[in-house]
């Protein structure tokens, strides 16, 4: 199938711009496809050295191609076109790049319509993943240099902002407290006489932060120290409401990812999260008749089964 020792077309230029290489090019594919009996469902891999019958150089079209998308040098268009033919564009974490464009495309439509990338953690994507989890990964990546030119370039026009390694002040210092509690708790629903173990007054910083983005003290906060806080999930205002929201889209991600309601129990957790000792106070709350009628609609509709927490 490979033909080595032809020379004639392998010089021909090839523009993906244009209509006729474009046909020439699905047609190759199609044809290449067939030939060797390929999963449609894969990412398709052609060797550069591979010629058809005809002459058409496909390989070394393909991997010029893949070269020209790794110098950022392809139009929208010009990808969502590679795509369907399975190229494979990217060798990062998120190799499936269309459903990569989707997200991206539904975040750009956030961005249009609230004119900001500020938003609860709670919020979706049309398949039900978090779209707030969605963006951290993605500044992750950045940070890690696992995302394309492309794909940091699209991000960019959106409206991301990165998060950009910087000297330790004193506010990093206390971010980095903010953090280590996130991340062993899930959240950032501390009380202001919180103190971390090693006598750090975490509860006093975060709602001297949370002072800050409302003008309630000295010191305007800047949009990067915003970018970073919500990141580990600050909530600005009306806390209380937003505490229930945040627990009720995490009860009701936890109970769709295990396919079932389930009996949960004290001592479970959820992305680090004590699932189980917040469903114990609600239930009590429940039994009490203090849970309001629209928090057990809530609930029920999050998927929760008041019945299996009963004996």
């Amino acid at each position: 199938m490979k033909k080595k020792g032809r020379k004639d077309g392998l010089h021909m230029q090839f523009d993906i711009k244009n209509e006729e290489d474009r046909n020439k090019l699905s047609y190759e594919v199609a044809f290449y496809i067939m030939a060797i009996g390929h999963d449609t469902k894969k990412f398709l891999y052609i060797p550069e050295e591979y010629v058809t019958d005809g002459g058409f150089p496909l390989g070394r079209v393909w991997a010029g191609l893949k070269a020209s998308y790794d110098q950022n040098k392809l139009s929208e268009d010009d990808i969502r076109f590679l795509l369907k033919l399975k190229m494979q564009l990217t060798d990062s974490p998120q190799k499936n790049m269309e459903k990569w464009i989707r997200k991206a495309d539904e975040v750009e439509m956030y961005y249009k319509e609230h004119d900001t990338l500020s938003m609860p953690n709670t919020t979706l994507f049309h398949d039900g993943t978090s779209m707030f989890y969605w963006i951290h990964h993605q500044k992750n990546y950045h940070k890690q240099g696992t995302l394309s030119m492309y794909q940091t370039e699209r991000l960019e026009r959106i409206g991301i902002q990165w998060i950009r390694p910087k000297e330790k002040t004193g506010w990093d210092k206390a971010y980095g407290y903010a953090e280590q509690y996130y991340e062993e708790n899930g959240h950032l629903f501390v009380t202001k006489k919180y103190v971390t173990p090693d006598g750090f007054e975490l509860g006093k910083w975060i709602w001297e932060q949370r002072d800050r983005y409302l003008g309630l003290s000295k010191g305007e906060i800047s949009d990067e120290e915003i970018d970073m806080l919500e990141d580990i999930g600050m909530f600005w205002e009306d806390l209380k409401n937003a505490e229930w929201d945040w627990f009720v889209g995490l009860l009701r991600e936890c109970i769709r990812k295990t396919k079932k309601p389930f009996v949960i129990g004290k001592n479970y957790r959820y992305k680090n999260f004590a699932l189980g000792e917040k469903v114990r106070e609600v239930i009590q709350q429940y039994a009490n008749g203090s849970l309001t009628a629209e928090q057990e609609k809530e609930l029920r509709q999050a998927g929760f089964n008041f019945s299996r927490h009963f004996k």
